[in-house]
């Protein structure tokens, strides 16, 4: 598992080791809640605003540079936006599973 996951979710490091993984699995699979779902499509609107701009110019290579500078702004605005949102799920999953083994 990636020495990074603990760090991040430190309801992870309450599990032992040889259950890790599997609790992270099974967490993965947690639904969204409301809050997450708004959080995420406001932060793919923002994103998209953010990196929706082209260039006067129709010449071919002109657009495809734009295109492609838009796509590698996106990505990492992307994963910083919408990664709390994801952490979040992960940690009410992993919640739920320690409830359930009978941890507060």
């Amino acid at each position: 598992m990636n020495r990074l996951w603990p760090a991040l979710l430190p309801e992870l490091r309450q599990l032992p080791a040889a259950e890790q993984d599997e609790a992270l699995n099974a967490a993965r699979h947690t639904a969204l809640d409301f809050v997450e779902l708004l959080g995420m499509a406001a932060g793919l609107v923002v994103v998209t605003a953010v990196t929706r701009f082209t260039v006067a110019d129709a010449n071919l290579s002109t657009r495809l540079a734009s295109t492609l500078l838009n796509f590698v702004v996106a990505v990492p605005l992307l994963a910083l936006v919408l990664g709390p949102f994801h952490l979040r799920r992960l940690r009410r999953g992993l919640r739920e599973r320690l409830r359930g083994r009978g941890h507060p």
